[in-house]
Formats: C-alpha cells, structure tokens, sequence
C-alpha cells in the first residue's frame, strides 16, 4: 500500500509507521488511565493495601519502560529524517554543482557565465563546497586563452574576455574579510600558467597563493592583499604599465624568481614576514621596495634593474643579497636599515647610487662592484668597515658629487689598458682602502630598527 511522501524529506510514510507512532504515544496514556482505575477500585480495603500498593507498582514500572520506549523511537525517527534531509541536502548539492561544471564547458558566452554563477551561488550556501568551487574557478582560468588584442578582436574573443573578467571577480569578490557575509575564510589560490586581465585582488586575503608562469595584463592591483601562507610568482610576466603590491603582506616565503616586470612596479611599504626571493627578475619600468620591510632574506640576486630603484626606507632585517645586480639607472639606498649582513658582490651602478643616512649593522660586502656615476655615502653608518676591495670606478665622468664611505679613495688606471673593463665602456679606475680609520661612534637611538618593523 502506497502511502504519504514526507514534504521535508521527500519519503514515503507507510501505514505501519502511522500506527506504530500512534501506538508509542497511547501505550503511556492508557497505562496511567489503568493505573488510575485500580487505584479508585482498591480505595478504602485496608485488606488489600498489599494487593493495592503491588499493582500501583506494577503499573507505574510499566509506564516508566513505556515512557523510554517511547522516548527511543521518537529519538531514532528524528535521526532517521536528520539523516533522510541530509541525504537529500546533499544530493542535490551534487546535482547542482555537476550542472554547473558541465555549464562550464559550452561554446556560449552566457551559459558559462551562468555556470559560474551557479557555482558561486552554491558556495555561499554550502562552505563546504567554497574551496572545490574555487578550484574549479581557477581551472577555467588556467585554460589557454590569447587576449582579445591578440586574436584580432573577434566576438568570441571578446565575449570570452568577459567571462574571465567575471570569473576573476567573483575569487576577488568573496576574499575581501571586510564584506564579512560574502567572505570565504581560508581559501587556496592556484593560477599557475592563467591569464589574467585588469586582475585586482587589493585588500583581499588568501592562505596559499600561486601565480607561477602567469601572465597578467591591464591594471593589476595586490594593494593591502594578506597572504598568510605561501606566495608563488615565480616566471610570472606582467606585461601592465603598473603592478601594484603597496602594503601587501606576505606571511610566508614569496618567490618572485625569473619574473618579469614591462612597466612600473610598486611594493611601496610591503611586509615580507618570509624569505622574499627575487633572482634573475626583470624590472623595466621603475621598481619601488619604499619603506618595504624585509623580515628574513632578501634575495635579489642576479636582478635586472633597467628602469630607476627606490628602496629609500625600507627595513633589511636579516641577511640581504644584491650580488650580481645590474641598476642601469638611479638607484636609492636613501635611510635604508640593513639589519644584518649585506652584499652585492659584483654589482653594477650604471648611475647615480645614494646610500645617504643608510645603517649598516653587520658587514656591507660590496667587493668588486662597479660604478659608473656619482656614488654618495653621506651620513651612512657602518658598524665595520664597508667592504669595497675590487671595486672599479669610471673615470672619465664628473665624479664632484661623490661621497665615499670612510677609509676609501679612488686610484686613477695606470694606462689604457688598465682603464678598460670587459664589456663597458669609458675608463675605470680603482677603489682603493685607505689606514682603517677609526671605530665609528654608537649609533643613535633613533637609527635603529623602525617602530612598523616586523
């Protein structure tokens, strides 16, 4: 026999569990309507006070167990339904995210969009699905994509241009903790490879960050973006006019190493609480580390620096490496604290170079570098004697505005063939150490650590 279907559960109420329900509950009532008759029948017989009191006990043992059996079968249908509504909660989570992955892959514009919508929809509702749904997120966006410039702006084109764009919206919209009800806490970033366009994901926080091999393009903004993990850019390119790190805070090791920059880039008072590696990167537009505070190793061995450097301000608290950099234009070491030992072995200045009112707390290694402009040391503080042996200065340039660090001077070449230096031009002279001049006097209060140092 075919009975009533749940209207929460969806399942089917049979006969049998109607009756045996009603039983549960009428079993208690008649057993005190009993127990209530014996007791009126018996009142008043001192004769059979025994017989009286042996029944009332019988009877209320009895509609003890019947309150506990009652008890269990109420306990186990509300977690026979809890598990029924959580079956159903679930499968059609399922079937609702397998519409929207396969909306994913259509050739139209809209049903992808709609796809992406439906995905974002069922994370909100269900956290458990927000991680899965990023990931799938972040898969459409690894797929090979050539910007609509690129591709001679065709409608497909553009219309998949638009999807991407929403797509990046949506990771960026529920990542923002100041929008506490879109927020979805916790959240792993994979973009290895992904094209990215206009991608902004400024005050936003991410646990693990991965943009290796990407590509971005347009305005690109990470500005006050926390990561509390990992954050990988390593081969990234960002052909934009403008990258845009300023007071982004990386709690974990960043690795920039082998990325290129075609335009400006600002990490104008970043945190890098890990190790912040930039070896090998390309930095063509101007590169701006102002008042950046580097908590462990700063690695920016091997960089190209081909637009002007700025790390005026900025906070080294541990070691620090240069070696083998090239700064084709100005570069500004201007009130910059070096906590621990720096070097830039081999290091190229093609220009003007300040470390006026820098602190040097440790060694400042920079044997073999090389000078091509005006260097100036002014007020800069060394707690040992800077390390400048091997270093070349050219000579054949107006050197009036150059400061030297104490106990160094300049030797003029011997002749030509001394003035030349592999693959540069003009004439180079030497760095030579002078009678080690005194110890310097203790660095004043204020010219320590930074009071925002991590």
């Amino acid at each position: 026999m075919t009975g009533r279907y749940d209207t929460i559960t969806g399942m089917e109420r049979t006969p049998w569990s109607w009756w045996r329900a009603a039983a549960v509950v009428v079993a208690p009532v008649l057993g005190v309507t009993a127990i209530a008759v014996v007791v009126f029948l018996l009142t008043g017989s001192p004769a059979l006070d025994s017989v009286r009191t042996a029944v009332v006990l019988g009877l209320l043992t009895g509609f003890v167990v019947a309150l506990m059996i009652a008890g269990w079968h109420v306990w186990r249908l509300s977690q026979s339904a809890a598990a029924r509504e959580f079956d159903v909660t679930e499968r059609r989570g399922s079937d609702a995210y397998a519409r929207a992955a396969d909306q994913l892959g259509s050739e139209k514009a809209p049903v992808r969009l709609a796809g992406l919508y439906a995905l974002e929809r069922l994370a909100q509702i269900d956290p458990q699905y927000r991680q899965t749904v990023v990931n799938v997120v972040c898969s459409y966006l690894r797929m090979p994509y050539a910007p609509p410039e690129q591709a001679g702006d065709s409608v497909g084109d553009v219309a998949e241009r638009g999807v991407r764009v929403a797509a990046q919206r949506i990771l960026a919209g529920h990542l923002r903790p100041a929008e506490q009800d879109l927020f979805w806490p916790d959240i792993d970033l994979d973009l290895s490879g992904a094209t990215l366009i206009d991608f902004r994901l400024s005050e936003c926080r991410v646990r693990l960050g991965t943009f290796d091999r990407a590509h971005f393009a347009g305005e690109i903004s990470f500005t006050g973006t926390q990561f509390a993990s990992d954050a990988r850019f390593y081969n990234a390119r960002f052909v934009s006019r403008r990258a845009d790190f300023r007071n982004t805070w990386f709690a974990g090791r960043v690795d920039f190493t082998g990325a290129g920059f075609a335009g400006d880039v600002d990490f104008g008072s970043a945190k890098f609480t890990g190790e912040a590696l930039f070896t090998k990167v390309v930095f063509a537009g101007m590169a701006d580390f102002s008042q950046a505070a580097f908590n462990a190793l700063g690695g920016f061995r091997t960089v190209m620096f081909v637009g002007r450097s700025e790390f005026a301000g900025a906070w080294f608290a541990a070691e620090t490496d240069f070696s083998g950099s090239t700064f084709s234009k100005d570069a500004s070491f201007n009130g910059v604290r070096f906590g621990a030992h720096v070097e830039a072995l081999g290091a190229y200045f093609a220009a003007h170079c300040s470390f006026r009112g820098a602190y040097f707390t440790r060694n400042a290694d920079l044997r073999a570098a090389r000078f091509g402009g005006n260097v100036d040391f002014t007020e800069a503080w060394f707690a040992t004697t800077a390390m400048l042996d091997g270093g070349r200065v050219r000579v054949d340039v107006d050197r009036s505005l150059s400061i030297w660090p104490r106990g160094w001077a300049i030797r003029e070449p011997r002749d030509d063939a001394e003035a030349r230096l592999a693959d540069r031009e003009g004439a180079w002279g030497y760095l030579l150490r002078m009678t080690s001049p005194e110890k310097p006097p203790p660095v004043p209060a204020e010219r320590g650590a930074p009071p925002n140092a991590p």
